[in-house]
């Protein structure tokens, strides 16, 4: 049996019930920082520990720009410090997505229809399961977003009712922004953010390491250029394809400060908030996987969660999150811009009313 395995404080990804012998809770973590893979390992290790049959913890760290070497080295140290009858049941492995799903580390035996069900948890995950796990990360950037909109800020409560972001990661997230020295007022109340561009900055490139990118290029060079694919998607959008999908990069930029000294877009990037890709073609029938070809990209997918919030969505729809724009642009290795859309972004917040 497949399901969802309630412990004490929250879930874990996947419970997998094994007749022939012990059974499989796997956490699934798509990061690229330490702190999230040490928090899996935990959450793992007392899912594991309270189990009411005995059970055997998979970590599984998904499409991450950690190292291998790195995630073992994690997996070691925690080990070391947890008592050896949970340590010894633990195992972290470093998943990439595709048409398969390829497991790398440690992994141990398991069943056909564990490692079946594991991918297709891993798949759901990607997709932007509704019931997947809120990370602080994101809900910074739920909280940095509806600053940069200029709207009024929300309490704790109101942003976790929002995000579905349980108390602890809520908290944990705002003790981040608190030490940051951007939070104004007291802990319990509004959430009012005072940004400064060079934090801006610091936490669009976290922004960046928590996405899923996919990149397509033209082997034929006959592809659109990246505007006309922007006007492409504008007019999939307006017959109901593609409705999670949004602008971003430098054209989406140049929506939020028409100034930016940039001349032309090298390529198209997009937020999809609901992992679904069946856009592409639609989109151009001739890209293809940009890693595959050793081309430039043309286009550029960001998986992610939504962050924009309710207001930002209903009045400009096609249109990424500043964030999301913010960060494309130092992906883009375009430093100066990014930099002076930060200040321009920060000074528009102050100004709002």
């Amino acid at each position: 049996m497949i399901g969802r395995h309630l412990t004490d404080d929250g879930l874990v990804s996947l419970h997998w019930d094994n007749p022939d012998g012990p059974d499989v809770l796997a956490e699934i973590r798509r990061t690229s920082t330490a702190r999230d893979v040490r928090e899996g390992l935990l959450a793992l290790a007392y899912a594991v520990d309270s189990a009411a049959r005995p059970a055997t913890g998979l970590c599984v760290i998904v499409d991450s720009r950690l190292s291998m070497p790195r995630l073992e080295a994690e997996l070691s140290r925690f080990r070391s410090i947890v008592r050896p009858e949970v340590a010894h049941r633990i195992h972290l492995v470093g998943a990439k997505t595709g048409p398969n799903l390829h497991l790398n580390g440690e992994v141990p035996e398991f069943p056909q229809p564990f490692l079946r069900a594991l991918y297709g948890a891993v798949q759901d995950e990607g997709m932007g399961n509704a019931s997947t796990r809120v990370t602080r990360q994101q809900v910074k950037a739920v909280l940095v977003e509806r600053a940069l909109c200029g709207l009024a800020p929300m309490t704790l409560a109101e942003m976790r009712r929002q995000t579905g972001a349980s108390y602890q990661t809520a908290s944990a997230a705002l003790t981040e922004l608190l030490q940051l020295n951007i939070v104004a007022g007291e802990r319990d109340g509004p959430i009012d953010l005072w940004l400064k561009p060079k934090v801006l900055l610091k936490l669009a490139d976290e922004h960046a390491a928590a996405r899923k990118e996919l990149r397509y290029a033209d082997p034929s060079g006959l592809s659109r250029m990246p505007s006309a694919m922007a006007e492409r998607l504008l007019s999939l959008r307006s017959k109901g394809v593609a409705e999670k999908v949004a602008i971003s990069g430098v054209l989406g930029a140049l929506h939020f400060l028409p100034d930016l000294n940039i001349t032309a877009s090298p390529r198209l990037d997009l937020s999809v908030y609901d992992g679904d890709l069946r856009f592409v073609p639609k989109l151009d029938a001739g890209l293809v996987d940009a890693d595959a070809t050793k081309r430039k990209p043309l286009l550029v997918l960001h998986l992610q969660r939504d962050c924009r919030p309710p207001e930002s969505i209903a009045r400009e729809p096609e249109l990424a999150a500043r964030l999301d724009c913010l960060a494309d642009l130092e992906q883009l290795g375009l430093q100066a811009e990014a930099e002076e859309l930060a200040h321009e972004l920060c000074e528009a917040a102050r100004k709002a009313p």
